[in-house]
């Protein structure tokens, strides 16, 4: 991914955009004239420029798809850029976006950008960027009439994609690791990963009623066991839910199907009688938690690989 700042007037506009970003694996930020270092060696490879340049002062996405296309250029999946609406909206500081190649340009949050950029490795998120272009589609350049504000043209336009992160108790934010963790590998429907080991008897109940949901939940299957990966590894305690998002990888063979969600028992999961689950969805709505009854899990991940249902069916139980 690339982000540009083409709007100069607001140091501190910008470092908000950057804070709201948070640390992200593989970022480089080379300064005006200076090369990009050498990309950071990460669990799964990944490259973030990000360039606070004035040469870039009122730069197009036209203009930057333009030298992109020249030959032996790197090729991001997605430009950012942080632009005079970026800095006139201190609330949403909303960034313009667009594919590289094709594309039509859309609006997106820099907490929205960041979550999207940690599963960019991930296949078929062309579908998402395809869905955030129509969602959340960008209004020719502001050219503001007689009394009218930023803020209200920016009223008239629909929403940015994760414009409702702003809005929780905790927005996500992607913090690095305090120790090296390995690569989440999903070779089944469903990835459930343990961050609590406070209770191993809440575990050991919240593992027994995922596999086997019992009578009312309607699923012709009676164990799901064999179609859920279980990660019990001290290892992730304490893991946030960014820093699991950017370590699941697909399975290497084209032809096994993947839920597009990892599920997490934290220790909200282990203190509650229920224990609900937290799922984090890794495509279409990215990174927008929500909790579930484990009893559902199974059905859930089943439904998702085979496209049976979207994720979006199950956000509001």
């Amino acid at each position: 991914m690339l982000l540009i700042r083409t709007h100069h007037s607001d140091d501190d506009a910008w470092r908000d955009v950057l804070s709201r970003m948070g640390e992200l694996p593989g970022l480089v930020a080379p300064r005006g004239g200076h090369e990009a270092r050498a990309v950071p060696r990460e669990p799964i490879p990944r490259r973030l420029i990000v360039v606070d340049d004035r040469a870039w002062q009122g730069a197009t996405p036209e203009e930057v798809r333009e030298i992109l296309a020249a030959d032996g250029r790197w090729i991001p999946d997605l430009v950012l850029l942080a632009n005079d609406r970026t800095t006139a909206n201190p609330h949403l500081r909303p960034l313009l976006a667009f594919r590289t190649t094709d594309g039509d340009t859309f609006r997106i949050t820099p907490r929205q950008a960041a979550l999207t950029y940690l599963v960019l490795h991930r296949p078929y998120q062309e579908m998402t960027l395809e869905h955030f272009e129509e969602r959340a589609p960008a209004a020719p350049e502001w050219e503001p009439e007689k009394d009218e504000t930023a803020e209200d043209w920016e009223d008239d336009l629909p929403d940015p994609i994760g414009a409702n992160l702003e809005s929780l108790n905790r927005p996500p934010l992607y913090e690095p690791p305090t120790r090296a963790l390995p690569v989440l590998t999903q070779e089944n429907f469903g990835l459930l990963v343990r961050t609590d080991f406070t209770d191993a008897a809440a575990w050991a109940s919240l593992l027994d009623t995922t596999y086997r949901p019992g009578p009312g939940y309607g699923d012709p299957i009676d164990d799901f066991s064999d179609y859920i990966d279980t990660v019990d590894d001290p290892t992730f305690q304490d893991s946030s839910p960014e820093q699991l998002m950017a370590l699941v990888r697909d399975s290497q063979d084209p032809e096994q199907l993947t839920a597009d969600v990892v599920v997490i028992a934290d220790g909200t999961t282990m203190r509650d009688p229920g224990h609900r689950v937290l799922v984090v969805p890794l495509e279409g709505p990215i990174g927008h938690a929500f909790r579930m009854d484990p009893e559902q899990v199974g059905s859930m991940v089943g439904n998702l690989a085979i496209g049976n249902m979207d994720i979006e069916d199950f956000m509001g139980d």
